[in-house]
């Protein structure tokens, strides 16, 4: 038998999560969770990186006897070392404000259209790109300290085995990788005069990058979302995969990027995937606005359960709302119900009143947004989508997954709700040589998971 851990860390919580592996069967259960609640720290929305270490600390412990361990978390931010391998400092949250003006200042060197095209990522303020340019104007101190910059899953397993590498798949949310030969973009880092070395060796999915206490530390695919697709089960050729968390993560599984001036328009990302592919992305807002209107809604006295806020939209008539989830002012924290209603004063639109009616006008929002982002994907890359199969927490919700067929008008297949983590137990045992190949993976997740299908009952409007 072997034992493994996969740590899946997201923006708002961590967890561990135990694997058992044995007879082709793997058995999974969590062992230890802990809110990630960032901290303001030297004027910046910073993560609080000494409690996540703790909370890694802690679940290795819990643990107990292990063979191998893989770290997986959002993409983009980063800490920053110096000379002795000690961090600088906190590594900025991705919605902090430092990047403001970064992008103008930033295509006045090359265009969006050029970096979009050299990287295959669309131009998104979070983007490492300009965080590492906001750092350097705003900090500069920092910044010619910085002998090593690592991602926030390479930047753990690095405090583990002391291995600095960069894992592709998370290398491909910088925009500053070139998508066709998974290597950084020479005239990107040209021009922005940042320095190769400053980044981790580059390193594959599923590679073995040290030990930590003689546990193997395993480069999983360290972007979550692509530890998500490596949970797939149904037909990557006919089907889309939904990746529903805090963001939303529309894509399909292509040879090659989209590079295409109509991919540029329509939103069409590039992200290496974690077995050699490349994922095209659509990059959506996701359950981020109910975590925010739950969190006010605690503030104010009353902590609802997500399945009490289901029930309370299930009761609340279909209003016809539709948010922009897009909007700068839902990407920014605090009292998130109210800048829902305010948007819908301002476009002109029936006020959410209650709790129910807030929910389900996200969730209507969300389906019907998914909608449109899947006629662009199809349109971009020339493919007819069969199915989609949802993935992440937002397959526990039974209203969003019939909502989204109804919008989507296709077959909707709900599961695995522990996508992420399970991708990231399965690529570290094809890094310990236990499973063989993708339909070996498949096989392994299809006969260990219940799945959830929905059939569109209705079709939507958008």
């Amino acid at each position: 038998m072997k034992k493994i851990l996969a740590f899946d860390l997201g923006s708002s919580s961590g967890r561990a999560i135990e694997g058992k592996y044995a007879d082709g069967k793997l058995q999974y259960k969590e062992i230890h969770r802990f809110k990630n609640v960032p901290i303001w720290h030297n004027g910046h929305l910073c993560w609080d990186f000494e409690k996540i270490m703790k909370e890694i600390y802690l679940g290795i412990e819990k643990a107990g006897e292990i063979d191998s361990i893989g770290i997986d978390a959002w993409g983009a931010d980063f800490g920053v070392l110096d000379q002795n391998g000690d961090l600088l400092s906190l590594p900025v949250h991705y919605r902090d404000l430092r990047t403001e003006g970064m992008i103008k200042e930033a295509q006045e060197r090359i265009t969006g259209k050029r970096l979009f095209q050299l990287s295959g990522n669309q131009t998104y303020a979070t983007n490492t790109l300009y965080q590492i340019l906001a750092l350097r104007k705003t900090e500069p101190e920092i910044w010619n300290q910085t002998i090593k910059l690592l991602h926030i899953p390479d930047l753990v397993s690095y405090l583990l085995c002391r291995n600095a590498v960069c894992e592709r798949t998370i290398a491909s949310t910088t925009q500053m990788l070139d998508p066709d030969s998974g290597m950084w973009s020479q005239e990107i880092l040209d021009e922005f005069q940042i320095p190769r070395q400053i980044f981790g060796t580059m390193t594959d999915t599923g590679t073995i990058i040290g030990e930590y206490k003689g546990v193997k530390v395993i480069a999983v695919a360290g972007h979550d979302t692509q530890s998500a697709g490596a949970a797939m089960t149904e037909d990557v050729g006919t089907t889309a995969f939904l990746n529903i968390g805090t963001w939303s993560l529309l894509g399909i599984e292509n040879e090659k990027a989209i590079l295409s001036d109509e991919g540029y328009e329509l939103g069409i990302s590039n992200e290496q995937g974690p077995y050699g592919g490349i994922h095209c992305i659509m990059n959506i807002t996701g359950l981020w606005l109910l975590q925010e209107c739950r969190r006010t809604w605690e503030e104010e006295g009353i902590l609802y359960s997500y399945d009490e806020l289901e029930k309370l939209a299930e009761q609340a008539e279909s209003s016809g709302i539709f948010l922009d989830l897009n909007m700068e002012d839902f990407a920014q924290p605090g009292n998130m119900p109210e800048k829902i209603r305010t948007f819908c004063r301002r476009t002109g639109q029936r006020i959410p009143e209650t709790v129910g009616e807030i929910v389900r006008c996200i969730y209507e929002s969300l389906a019907s947004t998914y909608s449109k982002e899947l006629k662009k994907l199809e349109q971009g890359s020339g493919r007819r989508i069969e199915k989609l199969q949802i993935l992440g927490g937002g397959a526990r919700s039974e209203m969003l997954c019939q909502m989204t067929a109804d919008y989507c008008g296709r077959t909707v297949t709900a599961g695995p709700v522990e996508a992420t983590a399970l991708g990231n137990l399965i690529i570290q045992l094809k890094a310990l040589a236990e499973i063989a190949d993708d339909s070996d993976a498949r096989r392994i997740l299809q006969n260990g998971e219940s799945f959830r299908y929905y059939v569109p009952q209705r079709k939507q409007r958008e």
